[in-house]
């Protein structure tokens, strides 16, 4: 049984026990003697209390889980570099087979292999050089080039106001800079192995030559090239002649037709699309022309008889190379026939082509060792 019933039953005992006594005394004797109270009988004998629970072992506190440590903060995630922006400038047509057109080929080279944001100029007038060059680095443009040697003088004015800006110039002779270089082939070493296959192809003995302007590197190119005929063919009549533009089509056909006629059977240009009428023409006459820049062959299959390689689209590769992978010092940069850059594409259409070709090779050879020195004539000689 539990304590608290063998409590309230001891209370229930004393209880009738005193109910019991306060009821004698209320009864009178007839002797005047009060009779002894009766004893109360002797409560029925309480069973034993059950013992207590002993109190259950208290369990030990439960240490308190450690507190979980705060996540390490990860690190903010990086903002993504933004891409290099090119701009070219180009000052003739983007589709003139030739000097702009190469150029401009450069672009999504540029833009698959570094990853660069690219846009252009093409036909831009003398007059907006500066401003094409200004508007384009104020728009966000990293690099901007200006394809041609007219440009020089361009960056040089403009590069100290953008100083955050490069500005590259390929075919150009003499640029340096903090934040600006030329770049130059010696694309008058080319010249002179072009000079040599025309004196081994002609029939002749007349030799042309058409360039667009007479700006030195191309002034050193047709006197490179009339000095390559003449070590071959040393009383060769060769006639160079400057048109004073690179787009008129017509009037390299003109210039090229008139040389022709006065007995002229091959006709070399550096005029870019004005030297597709000079190949028009010697097809047309049925002569043969020596292209310039890249392979032109397709323009003229049967006509042309090699091309000088100046390979303006890798020019523009390289010199943005520089700046991307950090060895850009804005020095002038020279690169010779012992790079791909410059060289002759093959001999075809004629018969000797291969003599022709055997000729052009020991001629590479004693200009990269030193035997033949090929000189950089910036003005006319004739």
């Amino acid at each position: 049984m539990t304590r608290k019933l063998l409590g309230l039953l001891a209370v229930l005992a004393a209880t009738a026990m005193l109910a019991a006594s306060c009821g004698d005394d209320e009864t009178a004797t007839t002797s005047g003697q009060q009779e002894p109270a009766p004893t109360a009988a002797p409560a029925a004998d309480a069973p034993d209390p059950e013992p207590e629970p002993e109190p259950a072992a208290e369990e030990p506190a439960a240490e308190p889980e450690p507190e979980p440590e705060p996540a390490a903060e990860e690190p903010a995630a990086e903002e993504p570099e933004e891409a290099l922006r090119v701009a070219l400038v180009l000052p003739g047509s983007a589709n003139d087979k030739g000097f702009n057109q190469l150029a401009f080929e450069a672009l999504p080279i540029l833009e698959s292999e570094f990853g660069v944001e690219t846009a252009y100029s093409e036909a831009t007038p003398v007059n907006e050089y500066v401003q094409a060059f200004e508007d384009f680095a104020s728009d966000g443009y990293d690099i901007v080039i200006g394809q041609g040697f007219q440009f020089g003088e361009i960056a040089a004015e403009v590069a100290p106001n953008f100083p955050d800006n490069i500005f590259l110039v390929p075919n150009t002779t003499n640029l340096s800079g903090t934040n600006m270089q030329g770049i130059q082939p010696a694309s008058h070493h080319a010249a002179y192995l072009a000079g040599v296959a025309a004196a081994m192809a002609t029939e002749s003995n007349q030799i042309g030559g058409i360039a667009g302007h007479a700006f030195p590197i191309i002034v050193a190119q047709m006197e490179a090239f009339a000095i390559g005929a003449r070590s071959v063919a040393p009383d060769a009549d060769v006639t160079i002649t400057y048109l004073g533009t690179f787009d008129d089509v017509e009037a390299g056909k003109e210039t090229a037709r008139a040389m022709i006629s006065s007995g002229v059977d091959i006709v070399y240009h550096i005029a870019d699309a004005a030297g597709i009428g000079v190949i028009q023409a010697a097809r047309e006459e049925g002569v043969l022309a020596i292209g310039w820049g890249g392979d032109q062959t397709e323009i003229a299959p049967d006509t042309i008889l090699t091309s000088q390689i100046v390979n303006q689209t890798l020019l523009v590769v390289e010199s943005v190379r520089a700046v991307v992978d950090g060895s850009f010092d804005g020095q002038q940069r020279l690169m010779g026939l012992d790079t791909p850059v410059l060289g002759m594409a093959p001999v075809r259409v004629v018969d000797n082509a291969a003599e022709i070709e055997a000729g052009i090779a020991e001629a590479k050879a004693g200009i990269l060792d030193g035997s033949i020195e090929v000189p950089f004539i910036a003005e006319p000689s004739n």
